[in-house]
């Protein structure tokens, strides 16, 4: 028989229990005719509880919350085949939804199997286990005072002893030890000897530096005139250009041919050094100490022919100063504030000027 509503079916809120007559469409076949709703109930309150329910001569349902969330009901129905189907259904914060019906599949013969086989090999493993804790479970029992003498004596077990050495390894660390004093003994007593190729790099620098200081002494080069204060660097690797610290300077340049070029370097660990190269064109020299400061010099020949000379030095209070032969000049007053000088002079004395400036 199939049956399908075609009708609304009113509620009647605040009442628990309600005997009203609602007419209810039916179609049977292609034969309608209408059918009574026998009852129905609905009630509810501010905290979210409710409860409500109908029933018909071919359904009914029954739901109901309460305040800690539980949501249970129920409802049956007469299916397409005339067959009566029950639902019962609960749902919670904890466990969610779960169903009981009569319509719900049914396992197959194989499934049904192995679902009861898998429940029993569950039920032996949780049984094996709690045997497994009981073995492991240690009676409790209050502790109890006895004489000292009464203690049975337990043997120790005999501590692991050192690694010996071999006689090998033990004369081997005694040289090594002897070798590394006698080290430390000869590096304080001698000081370090610079490798031949260095030795031999800075006798090259010192003597082109005293062939350039003989032939400027012959092409009579007047020396480079400095006003202000003058900081001299001088390292054991070679000597370091003075640095200037005004910017007044004035040379006589000279154009001369340069002899050949050499070139030095040193530093150590604490982030001093030393270097400079002279070349036929070029010279130049710094050295940096272990206080930060920076000094050195710089000289060339320009396009000009003239020769080019820079001094500087750099230290972390002042910062960088410099002083040198192509610094740009300041221009000379201009005119007319010598015109104005005199204006102001002349209106002081009770002159008057009248001058026009084109």
């Amino acid at each position: 028989m199939k049956v399908s509503v075609i009708a609304l079916v009113a509620l009647v809120l605040g009442q628990s229990e309600s005997s009203h007559v609602i007419p209810l469409g039916v179609t049977v076949g292609i034969t309608p005719y209408s059918h009574p709703v026998i009852s129905l109930y609905h009630s509810q309150d501010v905290y979210g509880q409710y409860a409500y329910g109908y029933s018909t001569p071919t359904s009914t349902k029954s739901e109901t919350k309460t305040a800690d969330g539980v949501t249970q009901g129920g409802y049956s129905y007469i299916d397409s085949n005339g067959i009566l189907q029950s639902v019962q259904y609960i749902a919670d914060p904890i466990h969610g939804f779960r169903v009981a019906a009569t319509n719900l599949p049914q396992d197959l013969p194989d499934v049904a199997h192995a679902k009861a086989k898998h429940l029993a090999d569950f039920a032996a493993v949780q049984a094996e286990h709690a045997q497994i804790a009981a073995q492991r479970t240690v009676q409790y029992s209050n502790p109890v005072a006895v004489p000292a003498a009464a203690v049975p004596q337990v043997n120790l077990v005999q501590l692991p002893q050192p690694v010996q050495d071999l006689p090998e390894v033990v004369q081997a660390r005694a040289q090594h030890l002897a070798a590394l004093q006698a080290a430390y003994a000869g590096a304080n007593s001698q000081p370090v000897q610079d490798l031949p190729e260095v030795a031999r790099a800075r006798a090259e620098h010192l003597a082109i530096v005293e062939q350039t200081k003989a032939r400027d002494a012959a092409a009579h080069l007047s020396p480079v005139q400095l006003s202000g204060n003058v900081v001299a660097v001088q390292t054991a690797a070679a000597p370091v250009a003075p640095v200037v610290h005004s910017a007044q300077i004035s040379y006589t340049p000279a154009l001369v041919h340069a002899p050949g070029s050499s070139q030095y370097h040193a530093q150590d660990g604490l982030g001093q050094y030393s270097y400079g190269y002279v070349g036929p064109l070029s010279a130049k020299s710094e050295t940096k100490t272990a206080d930060g400061v920076t000094r050195g010099g710089y000289s060339y020949i320009d396009a000009n022919g003239n020769l080019q000379t820079v001094n500087y030095i750099s230290d972390p209070v002042h910062g960088f100063r410099v002083a040198a032969t192509n610094l740009p000049a300041a221009p000379s007053a201009p005119v007319v504030v010598q015109k104005q000088a005199v204006a102001a002079k002349a209106a002081t004395a009770g002159l008057y000027t009248h001058e026009i400036y084109y």
